[in-house]
């Protein structure tokens, strides 16, 4: 049968945190750019898949690659969108993500996480921007900046700021947006829609005792 190269990026998103550690930067830096053709093809996503898929099997082992072969047999409609074919929950958009943007939120768990956040209102992220703001980044690349953080205008939440340091907004957005806008143990609403009552003082010592349970860990 023939290989979906769909299916197969898909397989190879699955397996990314071990397969991820066989290629060496040079393949990493060719995948990149094949995946960015991926993500932008408009009318012929099935030659850039193929020229990705191609990529990935030259660059692992070959019992690797002969696993990954097996894994992208499928039965999808060779020429549809990466979105079409899915191997455990994962796509090859979920691939793209995961080269392209260093983004972490894919597949069947972290996925509906990331569009969940990514609900919530925001605006584009542009030069200038705090780098201590939260900046999420969609299934095609964009970053987008989560308005819970500003209190009028352009003009931040001096504790937001504060509290995004503390939790390490920086090289974690994804786990920060995520305290800030769901329910936590410490409060019955989201931290964020305690800003503006004069509750600072307990979102920097959730943030803090936060901060120091995944210091333990």
């Amino acid at each position: 049968m023939r290989v979906n190269a769909f299916m197969l990026l898909a397989a190879f998103a699955a397996d990314w945190s071990r397969l991820s550690r066989l290629i060496g930067p040079d393949a990493r830096r060719t995948l990149s750019e094949r995946l960015a053709e991926l993500r932008t093809a408009d009318a012929d996503h099935a030659s850039a898949a193929d020229r990705a898929a191609r990529t990935v099997l030259d660059a692992l082992p070959p019992e690797e690659a002969a696993r990954l072969r097996q894994d992208g047999v499928g039965t999808g409609r060779y020429a549809d969108p990466p979105a079409a074919d899915l191997h455990g929950g994962f796509g090859a958009g979920d691939l793209c993500m995961l080269v392209l943007d260093g983004n972490p939120m894919v597949g069947p768990v972290l996925g509906p996480i990331r569009e969940r956040l990514l609900r919530e209102p925001s605006s584009p992220w542009t030069e200038g921007t705090d780098p201590r703001l939260i900046a999420l980044s969609d299934e095609d690349g964009r970053r987008r900046v989560p308005l819970f953080q500003f209190e009028a205008g352009t003009m931040p939440w001096q504790v937001v700021l504060e509290v995004n340091d503390i939790l390490r907004a920086d090289t974690d957005p994804w786990g920060a947006a995520d305290w800030w806008l769901s329910r936590t143990t410490w409060w019955p609403d989201p931290p964020a829609e305690l800003l503006g009552r004069r509750r600072d003082t307990e979102l920097l010592g959730g943030a803090r005792e936060l901060a120091a349970m995944d210091g333990e860990g």
